[in-house]
């Protein structure tokens, strides 16, 4: 053969190809698109752990308002004496914070209601299922966080 048939030849076939390739990629984007479904936030059956940011502290009848993370109202945690109030402290200050990845164990010191305030970040864990609840009792222990 010579070599303009060469040529021609291998001309053909990248265009054959091409073809192809283009024609798959248009008929791709003429494929109806899924429509996105929204979802609804599941109803959650369990929950054992809360973080808000307390709204009021009532020391005299043992209680705290907290207003969840993310979500609409107030709710009323009421303490026992066997909740353990604990405040966590980062072990170094905000001038002068740690180096990237550096791993470190906040300081926990044991608190009592009064020394909770309106704007604390806190995070409740429960013995029982709180979901669906706007106040509950049975607080295993409550951190002030950082």
């Amino acid at each position: 053969m010579k070599k303009n048939q060469i040529l021609i030849l291998v001309i053909l076939i990248v265009l054959i190809f091409g073809g192809i390739i283009g024609w798959t990629l248009i008929q791709k984007g003429k494929l109806p698109v899924k429509e996105e479904v929204t979802q609804k936030e599941e109803e959650v059956k369990e929950l054992f752990s809360l973080s808000g940011i307390v709204s009021s502290v009532d020391a005299e009848n043992n209680f705290l308002m907290v207003k969840p993370s993310g979500k609409e109202g107030e709710i009323k945690v009421i303490l026992s004496e066997t909740t353990k109030l604990i405040k966590l402290e980062s072990p170094f200050s905000s001038e002068n914070p740690p180096e990237p990845g550096t791993q470190f164990t906040p300081k926990q010191t044991e608190i009592k209601i009064s020394d909770f305030k309106a704007g604390d970040n806190v995070f409740i864990k429960t013995t029982e299922n709180i979901a669906g609840k706007s106040e509950f009792d049975d607080v295993d222990f409550i951190h002030i966080l950082p």
